[in-house]
């Protein structure tokens, strides 16, 4: 929570904080990753009192020039999250610690999972929600999950599942996810924001969005509409990335695809939201159906590793690694 002292020290009122707390800023971290405009509109509070309160917890809270070294450190110490495929783990990234290389869904950076309906984007978030609550010591991040669904895509059956066919306790699991329906995209940028009042009041080391662009491609329809719409969406991005970073999270969104008319030859399919996305997503991943129930995942873009593809399964225990061929008896 942002202390009276630490009000103090930015400019701001007591009766300004609560207003803040209202809207979900409780910590300078979180203050400092803010845009005045936003928050002024989420919480009432003048654009201009704002604008200064931000600059001096920028101050406070960032850690200036550091070496590219002291860097790498600081990164190595991030959380690698199993995706339930080891195979899926080796292409998202790769950190070595100890001499041992680590894999899997990076923490403190955006994951966005790309797919058309039913390639398995909600299947891995779901087995991430249950795999994300185990100790780190079993490439689990040892905190809750914040689920904010567009779509009313998630499912507690689906968990339990999971959950049991892993030896876990569903309860447990169900008990670690905090779920809620964004009626629309106003709705949606509300509780995206009100994510740096949950994160340490649950103890969430997960943030999933499923979808990012659902509520943005029903509402804004036209080209007329498409500047506003792509504002908002960077708006959205960007706290994303804040919390990620500021709350030391893991944070995954899906998207949809959209068919390009232009391409005559090949997969005309293409991430809905455009460049903004491209540009915000710390990891990218295509979903497409494979044969005979397999999915594959394209790695499309990362900051640290090369295009590459892995293949999963989709079964009662979320995602896993393909079953290696039996072998022919006599062979």
């Amino acid at each position: 929570m942002i202390t009276e002292l630490d009000a103090k020290m930015v400019g701001i009122s007591k009766e300004t904080l609560d207003k803040m707390a209202a809207a979900g800023v409780t910590s300078l971290q979180a203050l400092s990753g803010q845009k005045a405009k936003t928050l002024s509109e989420l919480s009432g509070v003048g654009e201009d009192t704002l604008e200064k309160a931000i600059n001096k917890a920028i101050k406070l809270t960032s850690m200036g020039f550091i070496t590219g070294e002291q860097l790498r450190q600081i990164r190595s110490e991030r959380t690698h999250l199993h995706t339930g495929s080891y195979a899926l783990d080796a292409i998202i990234s790769e950190t070595e610690k100890d001499g041992v290389k680590i894999h899997g869904i990076e923490s403190q950076t955006t994951t966005e999972i790309i797919g058309a309906g039913a390639a398995g984007k909600t299947q891995i978030c779901h087995c991430v929600a249950v795999l994300a609550q185990q100790p780190v010591e079993e490439k689990g991040l040892g905190g809750g999950v914040a689920w904010i669904d567009t779509e009313d895509t998630f499912r507690p059956d689906r968990i339990k599942e999971i959950a049991e066919s892993r030896g876990f306790n569903p309860t447990a699991m169900l008990d670690g996810i905090h779920w809620a329906l964004a009626a629309n995209s106003d709705h949606q940028k509300l509780l995206i924001n009100q994510l740096y009042e949950l994160i340490p009041l649950h103890n969430i080391k997960l943030v999933i969005v499923d979808s990012m662009m659902g509520n943005l491609r029903s509402e804004y329809i036209g080209r007329g509409t498409l500047s506003t719409r792509q504002g908002e969406l960077a708006d959205m991005l960007k706290t994303l990335l804040n919390v990620a970073i500021n709350m030391k999270v893991t944070v995954i969104y899906t998207n949809q695809v959209v068919s390009d008319p232009s391409i005559m030859f090949g997969n005309a399919d293409k991430p809905a939201g455009g460049n903004i996305v491209g540009h915000a997503s710390g990891t990218r991943l295509q979903l497409r159906k494979g044969r005979e129930g397999v999915r594959v995942a394209k790695l499309i873009d990362s900051l640290s590793m090369p295009e590459a593809e892995a293949v999963f399964i989709i079964s009662a225990r979320g995602i896993e690694d393909v079953p290696a061929p039996k072998k022919k008896e006599g062979s």
